[in-house]
């Protein structure tokens, strides 16, 4: 016996799953079994074909995947779609699909059970070296039974085969959705797996959610609280993690915002590594000042992304040429890329996982979000917050400057009056408002905070010309002074 098991050590296989691995500390129970619980829809088989390629691919763990609801020749053409070689690994006899589905005229005589399935499986098991096995849909095999006593001898009996014979399991079974997982009719299921997973899917604000709790893990720790997830072009791939990760280095050397006064008015320009957010009412500029920080990073030979909601990027390279800030060039060299999203073809979740890809695809040191308040609209309030705060985690930790903006919305301009709020975990915030003087509508910068800096109290007037983004001149000292009498006069007249 080895030193793990003698200490009473839980061994563990990875998932495969992004971001599930984080959220149980390891992966799944390597020889135990594991159960998947959801609706339909929920990705349950997805999640436990995705398992199976993993451990056949990466840790030498050959796998059977029985298949008692949908045809096994369906299960492994759908797995393909995700790019898995399916074909490959059952040449190479790293993967065994058992098509297990009972005939619709099959008429169930006599007394029924598991005995020759289990013995079938255990000869294939041998023949392959086999380490891994997934049941799929095994309350449809249960309900033949008709029986309560039975279907739960029947299952007791494959959980102690599993163990017998150390295979990891995963047996995937439905659930109905408004019902609680330990109310249903295989309700003693949970209680006899090692690691119970609850997965739904719901509509929230006309928009599909997907998410998984793990409601029990012997013998490990995990997060017990709902996590979001998502099926992508590579399967599912678990939004939340554990929060555990190294505590980055902070970054001492400063990245331009592309406007010389304004890196001026904050000390030198973001500390690279941060996040900056921008706030302005619509038509204020967001987007241009976005556009004009990505345009400094490319010239200065790094790579960048701007990622814009619900505006095509090719407008908004149209629009920022004519302040004289070239990006075509950039894109044609490859140290730019631009992404047009449309915000309500995916939830708040699916777009952060996109956005996560794109990071990963192209390695940029500076990223543009335009705005991330169009996230509020797809996931409410506090789901669109937890995903900004993760954007932002997500790029400090991979030392990457973040720009986002946002929109204001209300009659105040000097707050932060969206739903998300990220105000306060932002590390630079700068406000574009507008300001009426003789008659016409100007724009003025300020910035509200800038931690780890200095930084001006000034506001100043934001300028778009043909020659490009500037900002005007700051008043001079004798007009700064004779404000600052007429306010304290004011304020005498009004104490009075």
């Amino acid at each position: 016996m080895s030193d793990k098991k003698r200490a009473g050590f839980l061994e563990k296989i990875s998932s495969g799953v992004e971001g599930f691995d984080d959220i149980t500390a390891g992966g799944l129970p390597l020889r135990h079994t594991t159960l998947l619980m959801g609706g339909p829809g929920c990705g349950k088989t997805v999640f436990a074909l995705q398992m199976l390629v993993s451990g056949a691919m990466r840790h030498h763990a050959p796998g059977i995947f029985v298949a008692f609801e949908e045809r096994a020749h369906l299960v492994s053409a759908n797995a393909e779609t995700f790019g898995w070689d399916m074909r490959g690994l059952e040449k190479k006899k790293k993967l065994f699909f058992v098509d297990a589905c009972m005939r619709s005229d099959v008429v169930k005589s006599g007394a029924f059970d598991l005995t020759g399935l289990l013995a079938a499986l255990e000869a294939k098991a041998r023949e392959m070296g086999a380490k891994l096995i997934v049941f799929d849909a095994i309350d449809v095999l249960l309900n033949l039974l008709d029986d309560p006593a039975a279907e739960c001898r029947e299952l007791y009996r494959l959980h102690e085969w599993l163990m017998r014979h150390e295979l990891t399991g995963v047996l995937t079974t439905k659930i109905d959705d408004n019902a609680p997982a330990t109310a249903q009719r295989y309700g003693f299921m949970p209680f006899m797996a090692d690691c119970a997973v609850l997965l739904h899917q719901r509509v929230t604000d006309r928009v599909a959610v997907r998410s998984m709790r793990v409601l029990k893990y012997r013998g490990s720790p995990h997060v017990l609280n709902e996590v979001p997830f998502v099926i992508g072009p590579e399967g599912v791939e678990v939004g939340s993690s554990n929060g555990v990760h190294p505590e980055p280095q902070p970054f001492k050397d400063r990245v331009s915002t592309g406007i010389e006064r304004l890196d001026e008015m904050l000390g030198g320009g973001f500390y690279r590594g941060t996040n900056a957010l921008i706030t302005a009412s619509s038509g204020a500029g967001k987007s241009m000042l976005a556009g004009v920080f990505i345009e400094a990073a490319c010239r200065r030979g790094e790579r960048a992304l701007f990622i814009s909601f619900d505006e095509n990027s090719h407008d908004i390279e149209r629009d920022l040429a004519t302040v004289s800030i070239p990006l075509a060039p950039h894109l044609a060299s490859g140290l730019l890329r631009m992404e047009a999203v449309r915000t309500e073809a995916a939830s708040s979740e699916e777009h952060f996982m996109r956005i996560k890809r794109l990071i990963t695809e192209h390695h940029p040191r500076c990223v543009a979000i335009d705005p991330l308040s169009a996230l509020a609209r797809v996931g409410g309030g506090l789901a669109a917050r937890a995903v900004a705060e993760r954007l932002i985690y997500l790029c400090r930790n991979a030392g990457v400057t973040v720009l986002f903006t946002s929109l204001l919305e209300g009659f105040d301009q000097q707050l932060e009056t969206t739903t998300l709020h990220v105000s306060t975990i932002s590390d630079s915030w700068i406000q574009v408002t507008y300001a009426l003087e003789s008659g016409a509508r100007n724009r003025a910068l300020s910035i509200i905070k800038s931690r780890g800096s200095k930084h001006s109290n000034q506001q100043r007037e934001l300028i778009f010309s043909d020659t490009g983004i500037s900002l005007a001149d700051p008043p001079s000292p004798a007009v700064e002074a004779a404000s600052n009498h007429e306010s304290a006069v004011s304020a005498g007249e009004e104490s009075q």
